[in-house]
């Protein structure tokens, strides 16, 4: 008895085959371009929540086998921060770690952290542009934070002086008293950090509805294309 590959002619095999392969770069294709698109669309989900750019940019893809038509591909989306993208996603709570009792919460008057200075910090890990921690600020402005326990909540204040084009300075003796013409300034506590004993960040992302809206998709592009 001969088997069913034997019995098929050598022209009918070789349409077959054609068709395989028109069929696999349509596939891959349309997998390609709708993988591409969902990746898109959780880039806008977190730019449009406000976290950022930055954590927009995370957010890769990538479709297998690489470099190559094949009739099952895979699409793969992955995010370079996942531990972040998920607590927007669950909105977790986040709690102060190493046994310490507050989250400090920087507010608009800590500066943004430099590249370098003149000072050294034991969390000089951190990425410039980030808010400053406490001990960096307390480093900035060569002051101590006067903290205020208040209703279950703290406040973090330092004594500094306005600067002359925003923000403020250390309040040094010359500031303080006036010099070289300037006009004496004032010193004043100001807000550098709310002391909170959790923060339960809210639920932003959705990642189970736009990858289903992509698979219908896929699906009925598919159907469209070879039903």
């Amino acid at each position: 008895m001969k088997m069913l590959s034997e019995m098929i002619s050598s022209p009918l095999s070789q349409q077959m085959a054609m068709v395989e392969t028109d069929l696999a770069r349509d596939v891959t294709m349309i997998m390609r371009e709708e993988t591409g698109a969902l990746k898109d669309e959780y880039r806008d989900q977190v730019t449009s929540a406000g976290l950022g750019p930055r954590l927009a940019r995370t957010w890769q893809a990538d479709v297998y086998p690489k470099g190559e038509a094949s009739i099952n591909p895979a699409g793969y989306i992955y995010s370079k921060a996942p531990r972040i993208v998920q607590s927007y996603v669950d909105g977790a709570t986040i709690r102060p770690v190493n046994g310490a009792k507050w989250l400090w919460i920087p507010s608009k008057n800590v500066p943004p952290r430099r590249r370098s200075g003149g000072y050294a910090s034991s969390l000089g890990r951190r990425s410039a542009g980030s808010k400053m921690t406490p001990e960096e600020v307390e480093l900035h402005f060569n002051a101590e934070l006067d903290v205020a326990i208040e209703g279950g909540k703290g406040f973090a204040f330092i004594d500094v002086v306005s600067g002359l084009s925003g923000g403020y300075r250390q309040a040094t003796k010359g500031r303080v008293a006036g010099r070289r013409g300037m006009a004496p300034r004032k010193a004043k506590p100001v807000l550098m950090f709310t002391l909170v004993k959790s923060v339960r960040k809210p639920k932003l992302l959705d990642l189970v509805g736009p990858a289903q809206r992509a698979a219908d998709r896929v699906a009925r592009r598919l159907q469209a294309k070879w039903g």
